[in-house]
């Protein structure tokens, strides 16, 4: 044992004690069973909402601090509201160029669109991965998953796997993360790391970051990243010579001069494919995309802070509203956070779900609403950008009321401290079942019913069994909160489902 370690035993802190106390929905509906329990009750006395509230006062004085740095900042010297505002909705337009802007990346980075463009070596790709962006690298050769390209079982097993199906080997210029610890204990990993520099020629996210402005040459080198279509930012009309071997230190250098090289002899940025000439784009979509960004362009460059104000100043103008913005954001978050901390926060969680569910189902038939609750069992990767694209209307309607709600429960979970990221929490929901349940419920053959889904039958029965109990369970929890009438469909939707070989004892019968 370390003698730090020993002695932090002996004279440190002793470690907090959390309490991690939740209410779950079991608990809840056995409550409301019994008479004289009050659930919110349970919670005001528990440890966890103790705890809870003695952290209100401290997240009330970081709100008051973030909120007087605020109103500390000047966006305009000595200018008027009407010039704030000028400047805020300057930076409205701008963002929403930036989002329109990623929108027909998303579209440009389909197969069909970019990959005739990265097969072949030497292509100028703008990479950013994992949110840092790495500047424009060089492609050395294009790699499909493999398996992917077969048919029946080998095909589906390689598909259903997480690794993206089109990979690139790229070359981009990066920073050893070693170099950044200036802890003596790291000072003979870093000469180590430095003698070495030339023979490390695989790179990774996780290891090298992106180069910076301050970073000496002598730490800099080019690596080679196996990264897939999502992390193309931008793509370029420029190609260079790539030699098939990029191992060797003297040829990523001699890469690394001739993109400096590119790189200089277009000042103003490197062109670009067109991607309606070159990538040969035609849809709907991404024409209004086009259109829309068209026009923000045009509005960015007619506005007053692009014609009155120089582009220094500008800047400064915009940078200093972004910053209060966040400080005043900031602020708001802490003083619902504070909020919530006072509140018996797990109840809230509880009870939208409680108040928002039925109603969604109330307009539906009891096919649609056994078909809508497949999302919530069925957790077959799905490989498409919209999860839903292809959906008949009497489907994909309720599934975005459903997208909807779950995005709301998220935002409740995330603002009550639930750790949860949204966009993960909401992609849980997979609607690639959907067809196939509605299909089942409507008496449709298993036969049929396979050839709707991408998954193997032992895969269909499993999830459709699961969601038979699944409503069962539901029908129960509808007669515990009364509601007779969604309890009545749920029976119903359990009686469709359960028929045919999908429930039969044994499958060999």
């Amino acid at each position: 044992m370390e003698p730090t370690v020993c002695k932090g035993i002996l004279y440190g802190d002793p470690d907090p004690l959390n309490s991690s106390y939740r209410i779950s929905y079991n608990m809840l509906l056995n409550m409301l069973r019994v008479e004289d329990v009050d659930p919110e009750y349970l919670l005001r006395a528990s440890f966890h909402q103790y705890q809870q509230e003695s952290e209100a006062p401290a997240l009330e004085a970081q709100a008051d601090q973030a909120e007087a740095e605020a109103n500390a900042i000047e966006v305009v010297p000595d200018g008027s509201e009407e010039d704030v505002a000028a400047v805020g909705e300057y930076v409205g337009m701008d963002r929403q160029l930036l989002l329109t802007q990623r929108k027909m990346m998303k579209i440009q980075r389909r197969p069909e669109h970019i990959l005739p463009f990265v097969q072949s070596g030497g292509r100028l790709v703008d990479i950013t991965i994992d949110g840092e962006n790495y500047g424009w690298g060089i492609i050395v050769r294009y790699k499909r998953k493999a398996g992917t390209g077969t048919a029946g079982s080998a095909g589906k097993t390689a598909l259903s796997t997480e690794a993206p199906v089109h990979n690139i080997d790229i070359l981009l210029a990066c920073v050893d993360r070693h170099f950044d610890d200036n802890s003596p204990s790291a000072t003979a990993r870093r000469e180590e790391d430095l003698a070495n520099l030339g023979l490390l020629w695989r790179g990774t996210a996780s290891h090298c970051r992106p180069v910076s402005s301050d970073d000496k040459s002598n730490i800099i080198s080019m690596r080679e990243f196996t990264v897939g279509l999502d992390t193309i930012d931008r793509i370029s009309a420029v190609r260079l010579f790539v030699p098939q071997d990029t191992k060797p230190q003297e040829a990523r250098k001699n890469i690394m001069k001739s993109l400096k090289e590119v790189q200089r002899r277009f000042p103003d940025g490197l062109p670009l494919l067109d991607p309606v000439k070159d990538l040969k784009i035609d849809v709907g979509e991404f024409n209004k995309l086009l259109q829309r960004a068209s026009e923000l362009k045009e509005r960015l460059a007619a506005h007053k802070l692009t014609t009155d104000v120089d582009e220094k100043e500008r800047v400064e103008r915009v940078s200093a509203y972004e910053k209060k913005s966040d400080l005043m954001e900031q602020a708001r978050v802490l003083r619902r956070e504070a909020k919530s901390n006072l509140d018996t926060s797990t109840t809230k969680v509880l009870f939208k779900p409680r108040e928002e569910l039925p109603g969604v189902f109330n307009d539906l038939t009891v096919e649609q609403s056994v078909a809508l609750l497949s999302c919530l069992i069925f957790d077959e990767r799905s490989n498409d950008d919209d999860p839903a694209q292809g959906l008949k209307s009497h489907l994909s309607g309720p599934y975005y009321k459903l997208i909807e709600l779950a995005r709301s429960v998220a935002k409740v979970a995330i603002s009550c401290k639930i750790e949860l990221n949204e966009d993960e929490f909401v992609e849980k929901f997979n609607p690639g079942l959907m067809e196939a349940v509605y299909a089942w419920c409507k008496g449709v053959k298993f036969v049929e019913v396979q050839k709707l889904t991408g998954t193997f039958e032992g895969s269909t029965i499993r999830s459709l069994r699961r969601l038979e109990e699944l409503v069962r369970q539901l029908a129960s929890a509808s007669k515990s909160i009364g509601n007779l009438e969604l309890q009545a469909k749920f029976e119903k939707g359990s009686e469709l489902l359960k028929r045919d070989i999908v429930f039969c004892n044994s499958l060999y019968l």
